[in-house]
């Protein structure tokens, strides 16, 4: 298989293939390639080039072109293939060869490489370990820069194998089993060598002295146990030096050993058991910039190991075992020092001297020491440097029996400051693990680039979200999971420091695993969180639980209803029973004593909640053994919820339960009935909840608790539960069957009862809409006459009606009005002027007389009344008369048409505007005006009762006082009114005579509105 990448082709077989069947094949592609990998095939045989091989298919030029040649895992198709030089004619170009894993065939051929006078790199990798193989086979590659023999399971490296090698620049021996070196010779260009995994216990002074030009050198993870002090001293030019990792029974360093390497910059000892180091160890070595002694046992170091390394950039001294503190001049020299790591180890105290002067560290770890004294002023240098501070796994606290303190010179001042308040370029702080007790405010107001900040497993206990006020904009987590926390105060919802856009606020604060206490402080903690939660907005606070109390345990702040927000009321206060736990809510102004369980036989006394700035109670005696409620204390009353439940109550009576009762529950009793007043104050509107399930209640129709129930189940806790002592439900089913006949009883009596108002009702409608024509009707067959009887006011009269008309329509009065007036069934008195005025007198005289003896004065209006000066003069005494003795005494009969009333008398005009009156045409004419005449008296004993209960009724007013008039009295003789059309005759229509039917009259039809006939 063929595969080609740009300048890279790959010949990969799967099992022995015959390359000369492919030499007649068409159309090949014309590759071209500088690598060849040449992958799972097997070598060639019988002194047959590769490039001979392959040609059968590829282009020979293109081939003894190529530079790069990768020969892969060969051996297991080579089986009885002897190497030797033909292999690689005809490669004149060929500075790459990789023999990886076909090495382990015999490379016994010297002259193998003879044709390969331009290779520069060679890979001999996991090859049979030399023992088959020419000492001299390298010698032919003069070129030679690079030697591979990792993992050839070497124990001893030839002399001879790397001899003659003049250009030899790297070699590489990782990975075998060499246990001893001889002195390398004739190497003076090699720069690197790798010794990297192998078996070296000791190494001879001499073993690099003619390396001359070595400038890095890796000895990692064999078995040393010393490096003696001349070991480099010929190797003045060593750049790169690693020893790290070595599994012997621990390492010592020879005095000045990189002594005098003024090239020296990156040297890495770790992991060696070193417990030790010479003073001398780095003497000259002026261009170290990188030392790594980590993960040692080394429990101290000299004063002056470091002295002449005045660039070193970076030290490593981590997991040691350096006790107490650090000589104060160890770094003295190092101004230059930008990473130091001195955690895990034991040291306790951070003078103010150590890092004088580093003005360039940015990165320092002490983590996983025993810190607990660091100098007010140990960081004063790095006050614009540093940028990462490790401090976790420390004992370091600030603070001493609760009061804040800081240190300076070894001694100890209680004034709150950190030795963090310089550092303005700090980006990391970690502080996790040690025994801090608050969020300082050096944190906070000083440390103006701080992104992280990393308190976690300390001590603190309270927090507030002015905690989280923070100079740095750039504020992204503070870590303080696994504290303490038992209490978190927030400002309002809406004033937190969160809700503050123009205050700095960190965003993400992990709070996971504290013992955060979700009581009546954190209820502006959860207001805030719903809030957020419900709009749909980012908050901060992340892995917040409920620790206490246990009914909230594991809960989120968030998922809480105010009400579960409680806090505990001390003893002490006077308020909470003995025998009782009290608590307190933020949501509203309530106190919570909780009696459950506490084997109580009676209510204790329930004082004032004044007494802790509270106005209501709730109550809770469950699962006592109490037999009776007893209403003693001055806070009964203020009881708002009331939890009774599982006691021994068996009559519960309605005057014990407080008046203020929202919430009820008396399940799990005795009870079997309730009196009256127990329903009343379960009727009561502010009582929205109650539980009465678990009671052998008595199921019959006189228990007013069976219609309660049914009739309140949305406020009843439980009502599917709900059962009589014998098992049936509690339901409409069940109180119907219990109360049928009741029932019946109910239905047919608010049945006849309903039919009775409807009745009243349209009876009182019908009056009201024809109260005239009742009345009319009721007169005329003299029927409740007290309705409308006339009092005996007027008995010093002589007449009951004077006719005033004009004596051209004295037929109408003489043939029709009066004889109807005067006859037996009506019988009237009459004062006709004809008749009855006396000779003699002045005629105006005479009509005021008349109007003054009569009851009434009957005005036949018509045109030629109009025209009649005495009819103007009769009707102005008559309504006088009317005004003066405030009643109604005129009654005008519309006789003809009188034209348009606009152009009448004003009085007349005003009279006719103001009060009703009635037509000659109208078919109800007679009774309208026996109606409107003086009422005869009734029986004697029937009068005078009646005569009290005279009625006036407003619609049949002919006569309207006058607003600034005094209202007429009660009294007055109900007046006529003129009936609608609809209720008698069409005015349209024939008109007969009331009085004489064989006579109808001829009067044409007429209007008073607008003076047309009709």
């Amino acid at each position: 298989m063929l595969h080609t990448n740009r300048r890279q082709l790959e010949v990969t077989c799967s099992d022995k293939p015959d390359f000369q069947l492919l030499e007649n094949l068409q159309n090949l592609p014309n590759l071209n390639f500088e690598e060849l990998a040449y992958q799972n095939c097997p070598l060639p045989v019988g002194n047959q080039s590769l490039v001979e091989l392959l040609s059968a298919f590829l282009d020979r030029t293109q081939l003894s072109s190529i530079r790069r040649l990768f020969f892969v895992d060969n051996a297991k198709l080579s089986d009885q293939v002897t190497l030797d030089p033909q292999l690689f004619a005809d490669l004149p170009k060929l500075q790459v060869l990789s023999m990886k894993n076909s090495s382990r065939m015999p490379l016994d051929n010297p002259q193998l490489f003879k044709y390969l006078q331009s290779l520069t790199w060679i890979d001999l990798r996991e090859g049979d370990g030399g023992s088959r193989n020419s000492k001299v086979l390298l010698h032919p590659l003069t070129q030679l820069t690079t030697l591979e023999l990792t993992e050839n399971e070497l124990t001893t490296l030839p002399t001879e194998l790397i001899t003659d090698l003049p250009n030899l620049g790297s070699l590489t021996l990782y990975h075998n089993k060499l246990e001893r070196i001889e002195q390398f010779a004739d190497l003076p260009n090699l720069t690197s060598l790798d010794l990297t995994y192998n078996e070296l216990v000791t190494l001879q002074e001499d073993v690099f002295d003619k390396l001359p030009n070595l400038t890095q050198l890796f000895l990692n993870s064999n078995k040393l146990t010393s490096l003696p002090s001349g070991l480099l001293k010929r190797n003045t030019k060593l750049i790169v030096f690693r020893a790290d990792n070595q599994h012997g029974s621990g390492l010592v360093l020879g005095d000045e050993l990189f002594a005098g390497l003024t090239m020296l910059e990156d040297v890495s000892v770790s992991n060696c058991k070193l417990t030790t180091l010479p003073e001398g160890l780095f003497t000259a070595a002026s261009k170290l910039t990188k030392l790594d002694l980590s993960d040692n046992k080394l429990q101290s170091l000299p004063e002056n190991l470091l002295r002449d390394s005045s660039i070193l950039k970076e030290l490593y001294l981590q997991n040691n075992e350096l006790m107490h503190k650090l000589p104060d001049t160890l770094l003295q020299s190092n101004n230059n020092l930008r990473i130091l790591n001195l955690g895990h180890n034991k040291l306790t105290t951070l003078s103010k001297y150590l890092l004088d002067s580093k003005r360039s560290l940015e990165e320092l770890h002490l983590e996983y020491n025993q810190l607990y004294m660091i100098d007010r002023d140990a960081f004063i240098s790095q006050a614009q440097s540093l940028k990462m501070l490790n401090l976790s796994h420390n004992q370091v606290a600030l603070h001493e029996n609760g009061t804040d303190v800081f240190y300076l010179d070894g001694k100890t001042y209680y004034i709150s400051r950190t030795p963090f308040y310089i550092l303005a370029r700090l980006t990391v702080l970690d502080l996790s693990y040690n025994a801090i007790i608050k969020i300082f405010g050096d944190f906070k107001g000083f440390m103006e680039n701080l992104q992280s900040l990393d308190l976690s497993h300390n001590l603190i206990m309270n927090i507030s979200d002015t905690d989280f006020s923070f100079l740095s904009p750039k504020i992204e987590k503070v870590n303080l999971e696994s504290n303490r926390i038992t209490m978190f105060t927030f400002n309002d919802s809406k004033k937190s420091t969160f809700s503050n856009r123009s205050i700095n606020t960190p965003r993400q604060i992990l709070l996971a695993d504290n013992s955060l206490n979700c009581d009546c402080i954190s209820s502006s903690l959860v207001t805030y969180l719903q809030d957020q939660l419900n709009a749909g907005k980012f908050f901060p606070l992340k892995g917040l639980h409920c620790a206490q109390p246990s009914e909230l345990l594991g809960r989120k702040p968030q998922d809480l209803s105010l009400e579960d927000l409680l806090c505990k009321i001390d003893v002490s206060s006077g308020f909470c029973p003995t025998e009782c736990k009290c608590y307190k809510r933020a949501l509203d102004q309530g106190a919570i004593v909780n009696c459950t369980a506490a084997n109580l036989t009676r209510v204790p006394v329930i004082k004032s909640p004044s007494i802790i700035g509270r106005n209501m109670i709730e109550l809770y005696l469950e699962q006592n053994t109490i037999k009776e409620l007893s209403n003693e204390g001055e806070g009964w009353n203020t009881i708002r919820r009331l939890n009774i439940a599982n006691n021994s109550f068996t009559t519960l009576p309605g005057d014990s339960l407080p008046v203020q009762l929202e919430l009820l529950d008396v399940s799990g009793n005795q009870l079997t009935e309730v009196d009256a007043a127990f329903i009343l104050k379960l009727n009561h509107t502010a009582l929205r909840n109650i539980s009465l399930s678990a009671n052998p209640w008595d199921c019959h129709c006189e228990n007013p608790l069976l219609a309660f129930a049914v009739d309140n189940a949305a406020r009843i806790t439980g009502y599917s539960t709900l059962q009589c002592s014998d098992g049936q439900p509690i339901n409409s089913a069940t109180l119907n069957d219990l109360c049928a006949w009741a029932t019946t009883l109910k239905f047919y009596i608010s049945a006849a009862v309903s039919l009775v108002l409807a009745a009243c009702l349209l009876a009182i409608w019908l009056y009201m809409k024809y109260s005239l024509e009742i009345k009319v009707w009721l007169f005329k067959h003299n029927l409740l006459q007290w309705l409308v009887t006339e009092e005996q006011i007027d008995m010093d009269k002589r007449y009951d009606a004077f006719i005033s008309y004009s004596h051209k329509d004295e037929e109408f009065v003489t043939d029709q009005l009066l004889p109807r007036l005067e006859s037996e069934e009506l019988n009237f008195k009459i004062c006709w002027h004809v008749r009855d005025f006396m000779p003699g007198e002045m005629i105006a005289t005479q009509i005021t007389k008349a109007v003054e003896d009569s009851r009434r004065t009957i005005i036949i209006l018509s045109l030629n009344y109009l025209e009649s000066v005495w009819g103007q003069m009769e009707f102005n005494t008559a309504y006088l008369q009317s005004l003066e003795d405030k009643r109604n005494r005129v009654i005008p009969i519309i006789y003809q048409d009188i034209g348009d009333i606009d152009q009448l008398d004003p009085e007349l005009r005003a009279y006719l505007k103001t009060n009703t009156y009635v037509r000659w045409d109208d078919p109800w004419f007679w009774d309208k005006l026996h109606y409107a005449m003086p009422h005869k008296r009734r029986p004697k004993g029937v009068q005078a009762t009646d005569n009290m209960r005279m009625a006036s009724v407003d619609k049949l007013n002919l006569l309207k006082a006058p607003a600034t008039m005094t209202p007429a009295s009660s009294e007055t003789t109900p007046p006529i009114e003129h009936a609608v059309a609809e209720k008698g005759i069409a005015n349209g229509g024939p008109l007969g005579c009331y009085g004489d039917p064989s006579k109808p009259s001829t009067m044409p039809p007429f209007i008073i509105s607008n003076g047309m006939s009709n």
